[in-house]
């Protein structure tokens, strides 16, 4: 067992070793020889002396497996949302922090994640969502897992004609659980199983949210977007306020810059910031019932949250999106943007409106992918050392760096 205290918010991680990501880690290389000494004292320096992460942290493979194993398989990190999965043999295959996952309704109406891989040989089990499941069967063999995740049976195991019932004392061949909780109809894996509990880590975005009780909401779809850039470039993106008067003017004139806010640290993990409403437009504030129970200030500004590693978090009074980065390669990320609405806005005659919220974000989104692929071009450049920062709108910026490099080096057991 090895415990690391984290001081700045007062509380300690307790990590036990995992022996299936033991398995998985084999030699890895030191995360602080990887940032080097010069590029972390810029990180942990004042804003106007500071920078973000090194190049090779945008660029590098083996950077990206480090942060994969010591950044988001020990932190919480979202898979998905209770109305994807809302009754029992209902599943979901994701894919999280390079994991494929499954996310099942159990028959006592829990939900449950297991490791999507067969026990056998490795095959990927529930390739597509699924209803009204009895069994999880694998399409190589076939072997046959119950929603619980333990083996039933095994075809013709012992030779053509001759199956196998496995016992209780074959748990080796049983599905590998992942640790699942849910926030605000939002689900959450902890791969290596460690986490604190999940209610706890997004408490300082409840205080944010105070007034609003959790609600059931409804899941209106998605877009997904593939991106030649780094996963972080896109966490950043949406933590940079700044650059929203050269590249969003709609988005301008629904919250102007002049009274936006520069996002702010809330905790190790969260940043937060809040938009005032100026001119409700379609897409955004026009044409859908508002979100149940929502109190009276969350009516007139959005509020929108960063959680490291895993996603952004966007509360408008009719729509949630949450845009999540999946890393496929140093250089290449899966971007997706799911959208929650009221479930009485999933109505007919809200199709239009809703559709209008999708193209809002389809078309803000793209107005994006070119500078976010013009600084992933700009980060093999030996002209670029991390970046010059406002002291005013870059703070969240160069906090989100600082804290990936902190959370790793902890989580890696390395000396801070």
């Amino acid at each position: 067992m090895r415990v690391v205290k984290f001081y700045e918010n007062n509380f300690t991680i307790t990590t036990t070793q995992n022996p299936i990501l033991a398995a998985a880690q084999g030699p890895q290389p030191d995360v602080r020889t990887m940032l080097g000494e010069e590029a972390l004292a810029r990180l942990r320096a004042d804003v106007s002396q500071g920078s973000a992460l090194p190049n090779i942290a945008y660029t590098s493979a083996a950077w990206l497996e480090l942060e994969r194993r010591h950044l988001m398989w020990p932190m919480w990190m979202l898979a998905g949302f209770e109305s994807q999965v809302r009754d029992p043999g209902d599943t979901l295959p994701v894919t999280v922090a390079g994991c494929p996952i499954v996310l099942v309704r159990q028959r006592d109406g829990e939900l449950a994640a297991f490791h999507n891989v067969c026990r056998h040989r490795g095959a990927v089990i529930v390739t597509e969502p699924c209803r009204n499941l009895a069994t999880l069967t694998c399409p190589y063999h076939a072997w046959v897992y119950g929603l619980d995740g333990k083996l039933r049976t095994r075809p013709h195991f012992h030779g053509g004609g001759n199956h196998d019932v496995p016992s209780d004392g074959n748990e080796r061949a049983n599905l590998h659980a992942v640790r699942c909780e849910s926030w605000r109809g939002m689900v959450f894996v902890n791969i290596d199983g460690n986490a604190r509990p999940l209610a706890e880590h997004m408490r300082p975005a409840d205080d944010q949210l105070e007034g609003w009780e959790p609600q059931r909401l409804a899941y209106g779809g998605s877009l997904t977007f593939e991106v030649q850039a780094n996963w972080k470039h896109i966490h950043e993106n949406f933590i940079d306020v700044y650059h929203k008067f050269a590249i969003h003017p709609a988005l301008c004139e629904f919250a102007p810059l002049e009274t936006s806010n520069p996002m702010v640290p809330i905790a190790d993990h969260l940043l937060k910031t809040e938009h005032e409403i100026a001119a409700p437009q379609e897409g955004r504030g026009k044409g859908l019932p508002p979100l149940p129970g929502l109190p009276d200030v969350l009516h007139r500004e959005g509020r929108f949250f960063t959680m490291i590693p895993t996603c952004n978090i966007n509360v408008w009074y009719d729509q949630i999106a949450i845009l999540v980065a999946e890393p496929t390669g140093p250089g290449t990320t899966r971007e997706t943007i799911h959208l929650l609405f009221a479930p009485e806005a999933m109505a007919g005659q809200f199709d239009d409106a809703r559709q209008a919220v999708l193209n809002t974000w389809d078309g803000l989104n793209r107005e994006d992918i070119g500078p976010l692929e013009s600084m992933q071009r700009g980060r093999v450049s030996p002209g670029f050392d991390g970046g010059a920062f406002s002291p005013f709108w870059d703070s969240g910026t160069h906090f989100f760096a600082r804290q990936v490099a902190e959370l790793m080096l902890h989580h890696a057991g390395e000396t801070p």
